[in-house]
């Protein structure tokens, strides 16, 4: 064992009690620093993770808008999409903002139509109807719809209930007064996201056409590729084909302004909370200043007896890297153990403090997601652990520095 880390291990059990408490302190404040980057970064990743996942449950690869004209559902760029490699499926769609009334209450969400057979990803929520069903059935026929689960707790419905819906597009004129439309409620959906399922109505295009007074055609098609995140690529191959008549979009694209947002609240987290790493350097170089004031006799000793200022430099520096390594084990250790428990430590303090902590209508999903990747907890320990060494660095070159003749003579 080298000379310097012997020394090291026995300055650690310091006869003062002072100097154990900050010991455990500087300890204590790497811990913190280390577990709350890993749980803060991982539930950023889990929020990006989540909101892709619940935006492609109900958004295509790419949207083909025809807006305002509209398309027809024979157009020959239906054909011509679906005969790309790159796309898996092809179905049309209709979409206007409505107003729903169910007695007194009145809601403004978007009545899409589809085609049932066709909608892949209708197809996808029959597959999971588990977990998206809340109530009634997925299968429903004309004049029936479903609807998400906080919009059916707004209007005060659920399956089998009639829904009154008016399209605003349907503005009457001189000669022709358009009526609202009844609606049977078929089931009641969720995909956990709020947006969805407090925002949408989906129907048959031949009712959605009832309800938008209009006699034939589609507002687009929805596509659905092979890889998501080629979808930019093939937006632009897509808008090509139709010659730039029908704006064609990605998934991405059409949520940029999300994703932009969630990207610049991680790195300013990330930069926010280093803040506390930094703190705990701060703390590591305090305890060493500690140790070299009272080990300035052991120092001018050492020194007298011919042990070098690297050897002397290397037993501060080994005692702030063993406090650095104790804190990030235990502060890894502690963010891991946060983040299995998360679910339970919020509902503890939504009880305690009698408040919704995460709330559904602000963050569009349920829950709190996490995603511990690996190299984001590489760099976080290989940053606290560089603060740890910095902080360590003037107080050891401070102790080699020192003349042996004026240490021993210290009292």
């Amino acid at each position: 064992m080298q000379a310097s880390l012997y020394l090291t291990l026995a300055y650690l059990k310091p006869k003062k009690h002072l100097l154990s408490v900050m010991n455990s302190l500087a300890v204590a404040g790497t811990l913190l620093g280390v577990a709350v980057l890993i749980v803060v970064i991982s539930v950023m990743n889990g929020f990006g993770d989540m909101w892709r996942e619940k935006i492609l449950s109900f958004q295509p690869h790419v949207t083909v808008v025809a807006y305002p004209r509209g398309m027809e559902e024979d157009d020959p760029l239906f054909e011509n999409v679906a005969e790309l490699p790159e796309v898996v499926a092809v179905a049309p769609f209709l979409q206007s903002i409505v107003m729903a009334q169910s007695r007194d209450a009145v809601q403004q969400p978007i009545l899409q139509g589809i085609d049932p057979e066709q909608n892949f990803l209708f197809q996808k929520m029959r597959e999971d109807e588990e977990n998206t069903l809340r109530d009634g059935t997925l299968e429903f026929e004309e004049m029936e719809c479903l609807i998400g689960v906080d919009l059916a707790n707004a209007l005060g419905v659920r399956a089998g209930d009639k829904l009154t819906v008016f399209s605003p597009a349907n503005i009457p004129t001189d000669d022709e007064v358009l009526l609202p439309e009844e609606l049977r409620i078929a089931g009641v959906f969720s995909v956990g996201m709020y947006q969805v399922d407090f925002g949408f109505i989906l129907t048959d295009l031949y009712t959605a056409r009832e309800v938008m007074g209009m006699d034939h055609g589609i507002h687009g098609m929805q596509i659905q590729g092979i890889d998501m995140f080629e979808a930019n690529a093939l937006a632009e191959k897509v808008s090509q084909m139709a010659s730039y008549r029908y704006s064609a979009q990605s998934w991405t694209q059409m949520n940029q302004s999300l994703f932009d947002a969630l990207t610049m609240e991680k790195s300013m987290m990330f930069f926010l909370l280093t803040i506390i790493s930094i703190v705990a350097s701060f703390t590591v170089s305090c305890t060493l200043i500690m140790v070299s004031v009272q080990k300035t006799r052991e120092v001018g000793l050492l020194k007298s007896m011919g042990f070098r200022n690297s050897t002397i430099m290397g037993i501060f520096m080994w005692y702030g890297l063993i406090q650095g390594v104790a804190g990030i084990i235990l502060g890894t250790a502690s963010g891991l153990l946060v983040l299995h428990f998360r679910q339970h430590i919020l509902d503890g303090l939504s009880r305690v403090t009698g408040l919704e902590i995460l709330p559904k209508s602000l963050y569009y999903i349920d829950g709190l997601p996490s995603k511990v990747v690996p190299g984001d907890v590489a760099i976080i320990i290989g940053l606290v652990l560089v603060l740890c060494l910095v902080g360590g660095m003037i107080p050891a070159w401070l102790a080699a520095r020192k003349n042996p003749v004026e240490a021993l003579r210290h009292d």
